[in-house]
């Protein structure tokens, strides 16, 4: 677009002043920083620990400065944006900053414009921030106060940015743990970084893990321990002039360590009455952490007006032994109990190497505890309340260089599923778009519902093009087939007439 002005000025210029012309393409080209004195100086837009982002103002003059109504905004206008309140006075060659929790203003980490207006709105001072989401806890900051190129720097409000100090990178993290596949971390210097690496120690076992910079993270997969085994961590990160950053603090001799437990991550219930409506079989349905070490499961349950305290002499304890596994859940159930009965219960998990875990977990000092039964949680029978369905879930969207764009997705409704279609415009554009000509649908063929509930649609790579927009939603009918659902979450009533007719609304891809 600049190059096109640029040449109807050009243009414009052989039929009239050249001062017209050059006042025209500075005033709208070029947002005007007109010799103020009280400049833009210094932006923190990603501060560690999500502290609040915040500006700061400088006066380069030799005198005391009255800004008071000047505005900064998040904008390259002044509109919308924050006032300074009365009576604000920057010293000589001082500073003043304001946070975000005083302004309101957040400055986007993905880059944006800041501007300085003067209180009649005329824009004194602009500069666009760039992409911070690999630069945590550093600025966009002047180069020299009040003057010079901006550039990415260490922090320094309220003084001056020629005060920054060579100092080692800032490293955010948080414990690793157990269940962790992937491990991140937040690592920025104004020097740059050199690397960041994982120390990884399994019992007595050592690896060096380069971390790599993914989406303004590093990171890196984490081999997974056996329950038992004891692990202890270490991240460091190096700067371009060699100073290093430990997480934790005193990784190097005493790193972050913890014994691999295991467990239950998910206990849920499910029950059914097929003849008499107040006789249930009542299941235990529990996801367990690392199913291929289990050496046995167990379930515990007392019924009401039993007890356990085997220390005064109570063991009316029963349990189901040898829990099954079914399609990767452990399910225990027992069957012909009446409506209303309140079951008190535990599960155990025992691992291979004679762990034994327990839910609710069991910790020293803590509310519940395996041997008292009235520490044990409770479930009353009949009053499970039916598990809402997926809907859609689970979407995984292939698409790799080469090949077919393909979608996979989880459906399922109460009432089953009566037809699955998928609907996609490649590069949409509202000014030609004709609905019957760019829109493409396709319809599952397979049965409904399928076994896994997952269904699969494919763009094939011969109709594509590096770069293509693919704007694209799905839907699915009932079994009754009285109500249509869309993508994701939406029914008719909230789809029809409004995302489902305005393809610019729809979910969008770009192929790779």
């Amino acid at each position: 677009m600049k190059n096109f002005r640029y040449l109807l000025v050009m243009l414009i210029a052989l039929t009239t002043t050249v001062s017209c012309v050059e006042d025209e393409f500075v005033e709208k080209d070029l947002p005007p920083v007109i010799g103020s004195v009280i400049k833009l100086n210094e932006i923190m837009s990603k501060d560690v620990n999500d502290n609040p982002d915040w500006i700061e103002v400088y006066n380069s003059g030799d005198e005391d400065f009255d800004i008071s109504g000047y505005i900064l905004n998040d904008k390259d206008v002044a509109d919308g944006g924050f006032a300074i309140p009365d009576g604000t006075i920057i010293k000589s060659h001082d500073f003043y900053v304001v946070d975000e929790d005083e302004s309101g203003i957040k400055v986007s980490s993905g880059g944006e414009d800041v501007s300085l207006s003067k209180p009649d709105k005329t824009v004194v001072d602009l500069t666009k921030t760039p992409d911070m989401t690999a630069s945590v806890g550093l600025t966009w900051a002047r180069e020299i106060d009040g003057e010079g190129d901006w550039m990415i720097s260490n922090a320094t409000p309220g003084a001056s940015n020629g005060s920054a100090e060579n100092v080692p990178p800032i490293l955010e993290a948080n414990p690793l743990t157990e269940f962790d596949d992937v491990y991140e971390v937040s690592a920025s210097d104004a020097d740059g970084i050199s690397s960041v690496k994982l120390v990884h120690m399994i019992n007595d076992g050592v690896q060096s893990i380069d971390m790599a910079l993914v989406d303004g993270k590093y990171k890196t997969s984490v081999s997974r321990a056996k329950v038992g085994d004891v692990v202890k961590y270490y991240v460091v990160a190096t700067d371009n002039t060699g100073l290093t950053t430990y997480y934790p603090e005193d990784g190097t001799t005493s790193p972050a360590e913890f014994t691999v437990a295991g467990g239950v991550e998910e206990m849920t219930f499910s029950e059914k009455s097929d003849v008499d409506p107040n006789i249930f079989e009542f299941t235990f349905v529990a996801k367990v952490h690392y199913t291929d070490q289990v050496d046995e499961v167990r379930l515990y349950y007392l019924l009401p007006g039993e007890q356990q305290d085997e220390d005064n002499g109570f063991d009316d304890k029963h349990s189901i032994k040898k829990v099954p596994l079914i399609n990767g859940l452990y399910k225990a159930t027992i069957a012909d109990l009446a409506k209303g009965t309140e079951l008190k219960y535990y599960m155990r998990v025992e691992y291979l190497d004679g762990t034994k875990t327990y839910y609710p977990l069991e910790v020293e000092g803590g509310d519940f505890n395996h041997d008292l039964g009235t520490t044990w949680p409770m479930v009353t029978v009949g009053e499970i309340p039916i598990a809402p369905v997926n809907g859609f879930s689970d979407l995984i969207i292939t698409n790799d260089a080469g090949a077919d764009l393909k979608y996979d997705v989880n459906i399922a409704y109460e009432n089953g599923i009566g037809e699955v279609k998928f609907y996609y415009i490649i590069n949409y554009d509202p000014a030609t778009y004709v609905e019957d000509n760019d829109r493409h649908s396709m319809e599952w063929e397979g049965d409904l519902p399928t076994a896994d509930n997952m269904y699969s649609f494919s763009i094939p790579v011969a109709d594509l093009a590096v770069d293509d927009k693919i704007s694209w939603y799905m839907r699915a009918k009932d079994g009754e087939g009285d109500k249509m659902y869309y993508t994701f979450g939406k029914t008719s009533d909230e789809f029809d007439g409004d995302i489902k007719d305005d393809p610019a609304t729809w979910s969008v891809v770009v192929k790779k």
